[in-house]
């Protein structure tokens, strides 16, 4: 009777430990099917890369990346001061290294987009200044032939010319 006891318990924790077993592998299955999930959702991203959308994605993942070092970097410091060996050491200077490389890049990044903005409202300006002295220049200058230039002079000359009424009274000559 006791080995029976014995054995149905027995039975009993085997059924338990079974029922256990078969739900940690199903979490462990259902772990893998997101990772597999996640892991082609990555792909079909990558796959959209196209030459328009390139700049967007250097400029989010570059700084998704230098989020990630710093925090990989604050993390990996703080297991190294506990207990530094020199191949971890050698490891957190490597990742500040590749993190300021890339911080370094980015910021090239964004310089090179502002000078080019810089040179396209210059370029712009130079345009519109370059436009309005033409124009200047085309409302200074008279289109008139010869004639009409003369004609022009003569008239004014006219208008601002005062006759004077004048009388000979003696003629003298002066002699040398």
């Amino acid at each position: 009777m006791i080995v029976n006891t014995v054995l149905k318990k027995s039975i009993v924790i085997n059924n338990i430990m079974s029922e256990e077993l078969n739900e940690m592998v199903g979490d462990l299955l259902s772990q893998l099917n997101d990772a597999n999930k996640k892991a082609e959702k990555l792909k079909v991203e990558n796959d959209l890369l196209t030459k328009e959308n390139i700049e967007k994605f250097v400029v989010e993942n570059a700084g998704k990346l230098i989020k990630e070092s710093i925090e990989v970097v604050g993390n990996v410091k703080d297991y190294i001061s506990s207990a530094p060996e020199s191949k971890d050491v050698s490891s957190l200077a490597d990742l500040i290294a590749a993190t300021s490389t890339a911080i370094e890049t980015l910021n090239k990044i964004i310089v090179s987009d502002k000078k080019n903005e810089t040179i396209i409202k210059a370029k712009d300006m130079d345009i519109k200044s370059r436009k309005e002295l033409r124009e200047s220049d085309n409302t200074t200058k008279l289109l008139a032939t010869r004639e009409q230039v003369f004609k022009m002079l003569i008239d004014s000359a006219n208008k601002s010319a005062k006759i004077i009424d004048a009388e000979i009274l003696d003629s003298k000559k002066l002699e040398d």
